[in-house]
């Protein structure tokens, strides 16, 4: 992860290649649906993130530091 912003409700990620969404491995800033997860997560830390594609383009609607 390379920045968490909670005021604005976004995190950046650099991630692989998401082939359900057809999108290549780059550096993202997603939506999140719900900021308490923030709490956990530091930039620099490696997670694990489940993403969707809503109206607004993708939101990410978990996230934890990878184990």
């Amino acid at each position: 992860m390379r920045e968490v912003d909670n005021d604005a409700k976004k995190l950046t990620i650099k991630h692989r290649h998401f082939k359900s969404l057809d999108m290549p491995p780059m550096t993202t800033v997603f939506q999140v649906k719900d900021t308490a997860p923030l709490d956990t997560v530091d930039p620099g830390d490696k997670v694990r993130f489940l993403v969707e594609k809503a109206a607004s383009g993708f939101v990410v609607t978990d996230v934890q530091a990878a184990k």
